[in-house]
């Protein structure tokens, strides 16, 4: 027994009915698995530039803190704008 109680979170890809069951069976918070955002956010990427997006886009998850992260998010996103609309839109 190691003391873990519950669920808390389910992580899992953005699909309606995992998030539906997370919070109908567990009573807990979903959140998108990052592996699964990063490939539907790359399939709106040129071919040749997805090695650069999936560099600019990882900095979002490497900041300390959640605060840094939204002002990367908004950095990159305004980056991403003006020549990939989708992912800028993301």
């Amino acid at each position: 027994d190691r003391g873990l109680r519950g669920v808390k979170l389910v992580i899992a890809d953005d699909h309606k009915g995992l998030r539906a069951a997370a919070r109908r069976v567990f009573d807990a918070t979903h959140q998108r698995c990052r592996v699964h955002w990063l490939r539907n956010a790359l399939a709106h990427a040129p071919a040749k530039q997805r090695a650069a997006v999936a560099a600019m886009l990882k900095t979002i998850f490497a900041q300390e803190t959640r605060t840094e992260a939204i002002d990367q998010w908004g950095i990159v996103a305004d980056a991403l704008r003006e020549k990939q609309p989708k992912l800028g839109a993301l």
